[in-house]
């Protein structure tokens, strides 16, 4: 008899985006983050690309973050249905969670202006 060990999701969230932190922090404020295995993507490192590839080829599109493996062969991305997913299936309620509304009403749509500004390719001059 095989000693299998319980399935842990894997998150993959890339460092210094803003959506991976919104999902990062609503785990953390959650009391889930025990529940899944957070993976660092750095940008930087040379492992990234490899990341995203598997990613692309785990979902048939391109990357994105964060990205989690919620079921074994099963990934979903996007910030927002990751924390409906999460919400839903540990009945926590995204809206009394006073860091994350912090977050969300603050900062996040600066950074997020900022981000996809950043990931926007420059037109040839």
């Amino acid at each position: 008899m095989m000693d299998r060990k319980p399935f842990t999701p894997k998150a993959y969230l890339k460092v210094d985006c803003p959506f991976s932190f919104k999902f990062l922090l609503f785990m953390a404020e959650a009391g889930l983050l025990d529940r899944i295995e957070v993976i660092r993507c750095d940008p930087h490192s040379v492992e990234f690309e490899g990341v995203k590839a598997k990613l692309a080829a785990a979902t048939n599109q391109p990357a994105t973050f964060p990205t989690v493996e919620v079921e074994p062969g099963r990934y979903q991305s996007d910030s927002d249905q990751l924390i409906e997913y999460y919400a839903q299936k540990d009945n926590v309620a995204p809206g009394d969670l006073p860091a994350l509304a912090f977050y969300k009403q603050g900062i996040f749509p600066q950074l997020q202006q900022q981000h996809t500004q950043a990931e926007t390719p420059k037109a040839p001059r």
